[in-house]
């Protein structure tokens, strides 16, 4: 092989910085370690900024901000002493370690860094803490020591793992995927919108990293791997559907209790956990005290049942409430004033007595849902600590007031009867418990007194013990064979068999009237009086609440059968004849028609299909959220074949000199070292133990170090042979290379983002 070192540095320099004595860190010689180091940790707390919608304060970004500078300094300190880069990584590990000991050690610690033993059962204590706080509260979360520990610990881990793959893997290109990861988390949470702006600032973050990283201007690749990234990462945040991720449900916390969007999920171990903690207090003129509601559920996917996917209208004032629908006129109600006191409720959902007719001392953040029967939503607010007056008016209709309001036809409340995939076991039960009533409102009450006279007991802990826990159809079934369970299973159950009758029900979740104080208007709830109740609609009557849980609460005293024939028109509408649509009337609520539930990734296609709602879907924009990954994890892969499809088919004058570029790049690329200030020959030495010293790739690696010789310095156009050796010279690295090392070229291809050439020539 002919020695071209002296023309060929003259004409193709090594990238500035960068000798033969200085390869344990490559990418940043020199002051530019600082540069690098710099950069990551800016780009690493802008996406950390990109979380400000989940946390309220500044605390949660700035301590953590805080530890990640420290690691990311260590490792930068010790490389600039000359330490082995994957030494100084480790030191910015140990001291990642001191720094978030120092935070969440709570004094615990030797000299508040050194963890111990007690160190240690604190760590694990705060880590419980803090996944009962991200899985039960509603963000914006207030930022415990717990949740303070466990962000730090996060992000201090990820300053370690963007240190080590950008310094001591020399693959900065490959950060992005973490950044990526962080920025669209908050497009995963319900009623949570994404913060754009951070979301660029942190793409613009990983532009500047490959440029730092490569030590020169990015390639034209580069530049357009970057802005695609900007345009897919706007498309995810802005698009990203929540019905992607299952609702945030309700657990207890050790200071109070929590709950989500479905608050009924996690019902049971609210119920199971030990000693009752008083949720809230009130005053109210009912002589029996207020069952207090949360959220009503109507969905039911067949597995779980979750609330109506409705989005907040901030024209839903509470100053304004909703009357309740389908009540008449002319049914006698009652009036009641409450005054509630919240102290450890932490909710999205407002507590209230029903139906509200007005509420005073809440602010404008809080908004009414819909009009199906007022609940009271806040997405920005929580309810601990609030105090206010709600005046409400029940039904409490006489004997003649409830036939008559049987002989009304009924609005269409189709959506509050699918009941697809129902066992027959349980419709055949339903019919014949309520075989001899006389019409639908004696075959609700029949229902009830099943529950509440029959053979059913109370226990929160058989269904957990059986394995039938829960509120699916599968769970229902199994409760009505074993008959024990608590709230959830009879309301379950009980609103099953209505639908299975004709009789729109949805559930409800609140809390039951809790214990009174003295002989007084005073009333305490607990913990252990969070409840669900079935409630069953009757036009003239409205939605009417039942109580089939025993033991459990009081019955209503117009709950009795009445004996009365219903007329023709009386019921529900029929949801399979042509009148039913999916658009309400004009007086029935405009939650009569719920979409499927976004809420819950089990809704199954019926239930989605019944809802006939309107709009783009969440499976489309799922499809859609996977299409866009997959182009941005193809981007890399896309580009470099369409550079190595134009060198391989370069002409003269540069076709050896654009081939040999690719064997380097490609060499790179599969991890292969190749030193930049090195000769033709000097690399063609070092590639042929990679290819073999007796293979026909070495002959094609002879062929192509001649004939770039030739074409460089003597004028001779290199014809054909230069790519074709090129290309057996590239089979044979990509077959002595591993699977891991060649999937790694495909889908972050160094020499892609890291300029390795000077640009002598063009298609180079």
């Amino acid at each position: 092989m002919v020695d071209l070192r002296s023309p060929l540095q003259s004409r193709e320099a090594p990238i500035s910085g960068t000798s033969k004595g200085d390869s344990s860190d490559r990418f940043a010689p020199g002051n530019a370690r600082w540069l690098l180091s710099a950069v990551l940790w800016l780009t690493l707390v802008f996406a950390l900024a990109s979380l400000h919608p989940l946390f309220q304060g500044a605390v949660w970004w700035f301590v953590p901000a805080l530890v990640s500078a420290a690691v990311l300094a260590a490792s930068a300190a010790a490389r600039a002493a000359h330490w082995p880069s994957a030494v100084a990584s480790l030191a910015g590990l140990v001291v990642g370690g001191l720094a978030t000991t120092l935070v969440v050690s709570g004094g615990t610690a030797i000299l508040g860094v050194i963890p111990t033993a007690e160190t240690l059962e604190r760590a694990r204590v705060l880590a419980a803490q803090a996944q009962n706080s991200i899985v039960s509260d509603q963000a914006p979360i207030a930022v415990s020591d717990a949740m303070l520990g466990v962000v730090v610990v996060a992000v201090a881990a990820a300053a370690v793992v963007l240190d080590v793959v950008a310094r001591v893997c020399k693959m900065p290109a490959l950060t992005g995927v973490l950044f990526a990861v962080v920025i669209v988390v908050p497009s995963l949470i319900p009623d949570v919108a994404p913060s754009w702006a951070w979301v660029v600032a942190t793409v613009v973050g990983y532009l500047a990293l490959l440029i730092v990283s490569s030590g020169r201007r990015p390639s034209r690749a580069g530049v357009v791997s970057g802005l695609a990234a900007v345009v897919v990462a706007g498309v995810v945040t802005s698009l990203l559907p929540t019905s992607l991720i299952a609702p945030i449900t309700g657990v207890g916390s050790g200071t109070g209790i929590s709950t989500g969007v479905n608050p009924v999920i996690n019902l049971g171990d609210d119920l199971r956990r030990g000693d009752p903690i008083t949720v809230l207090s009130y005053r109210s003129s009912a002589p029996e005290g207020d069952y207090l509601k949360l959220v009503d559920l109507v969905d039911f996917s067949g597995t779980r049942w979750s609330p109506a996917s409705t989005q907040l209208d901030r024209r839903n004032s509470v100053d304004d409430l909703p009357a309740a629908p389908g009540i008449s006129t002319s049914t006698r109600r009652d009036t009641v004033t409450t005054d509630v006191s919240v102290n450890l409720l932490r909710s999205p959902y407002l507590p209230l007595p029903v139906p509200a007719t007005k509420i005073t001392g809440i602010s404008d953040a809080w908004k009414y849902v819909d009009d199906s029967g007022v609940t009271v939503r806040s997405t920005s607010e929580g309810s601990q600590g609030l105090d206010y007056r709600v005046t409400s008016r029940p039904v409490d209709p006489t004997r003649e007031q409830i036939v008559s309001a049987l002989a009304q036809p009924s609005d269409d409340l189709s959506a509050y009867l699918d009941v697809d995939g129902v066992p027959a076991s349980i419709t055949r039960l339903a019919s014949r418990v309520t075989a001899e009533s006389a019409n639908p409102f004696d075959a609700a009450v029949a229902l009830q007194n099943y529950f509440r006279n029959g053979e059913f007991s109370y226990s929160e802990d058989t269904p957990v013990r059986e394995g039938y826990d829960g509120s699916g159809l599968d769970m229902v079934e199994t409760f009505l064979q074993r008959k024990s369970g608590y709230c959830v299973h009879f309301a379950s159950a009980m609103a099953v068999m209505a639908r299975t009758l004709d009789i729109p029900s949805r559930i409800a979740v609140g809390f039951l009237p809790g214990t009174r104080v003295g002989s007084g208007e005073e009333w305490t709830v607990s913990s252990n009086d969070l409840h669900t109740w079935p409630e069953l609609y009757f036009q003239g009557l409205g939605w009417v609440p039942f109580e089939p849980t025993v033991g459990m609460g009081t019955t209503s005293s117009y709950l009795q059968e009445t004996g009365a024939e219903a007329t023709p028109s009386a019921g529900a509408t029929d949801p399979a004849s042509p009148s039913a649509s999916a658009t309400p009337t004009a007086s029935a609520p405009s939650a009569a028609t719920p979409t499927s539930t976004a809420s819950d990734p089990s809704s199954t296609a019926g239930a989605s299909a019944s809802s006939g709602a309107g709009g783009i879907g969440g499976t489309p924009l799922a499809v859609g959220g996977v299409a866009a990954l997959v182009v941005v994890l193809a981007l890399p892969w896309w580009l470099r074949m369409g550079r190595r499809r134009r060198r391989l088919g370069q002409g003269p004058p540069d076709a050896a000199l654009s081939a040999w570029r690719e064997v380097i790049d490609t060499a790179r690329d599969l991890g292969i070292s190749v030193d930049q200030a090195a000769t033709p020959q000097q690399t063609a030495t070092v590639l042929l133990a990679s290819v073999g010293a007796q293979s026909s790739a070495a002959a094609a690696l002879d062929t192509l170090t001649a004939a770039l010789s030739r074409e460089r310095f003597g004028g001779v156009p290199a014809g054909e042979e230069a790519s074709r050796s090129a290309r057996e010279i590239l089979s044979a690295l990509r077959s002595g290379s591993s699977g891991f090392e060649r999937a790694r070229a495909s889908v972050v291809p160094r020499s892609l983002f890291v300029q390795a050439h000077p640009r002598m020539a063009e298609g180079a």
